[in-house]
């Protein structure tokens, strides 16, 4: 059983870990961070008002009025499992919130 000074190493570690994997996800954002953030925001009122199509509708209306075409973006998306608007809530913005 590991004593209580090994516990916190490890604590310590594990801590120091997440933070760089956060780093380098937020160094790695294919557009501004704040422009994401609005994204999120956007999303969250729309579909609060109609169902998500299960495609990136709502997204591509939002970077359209921010003035970014970029097909890039939404295999960034598909890689942290983004599939769809309401994925994208579900399963990117709560990497923000780290």
């Amino acid at each position: 059983m590991p004593t209580k000074a090994e516990k916190e190493r490890r604590k310590k570690l594990h801590r120091e870990l997440a933070q760089k994997e956060q780093e380098k996800f937020l160094n790695n954002l294919p557009i501004d961070k704040d422009i994401i953030l609005e994204l999120f925001d956007f999303l969250d009122s729309e579909l609060g008002e109609r169902d998500c199509n299960h495609d990136y509708q709502l997204t591509g209306e939002f970077l359209k009025s921010k003035n970014i075409v970029n097909e890039k973006i939404f295999d960034w998306f598909r890689e942290q499992g983004g599939y769809c608007d309401c994925e994208i809530l579900f399963n990117i913005e709560e990497r923000f919130k780290k």
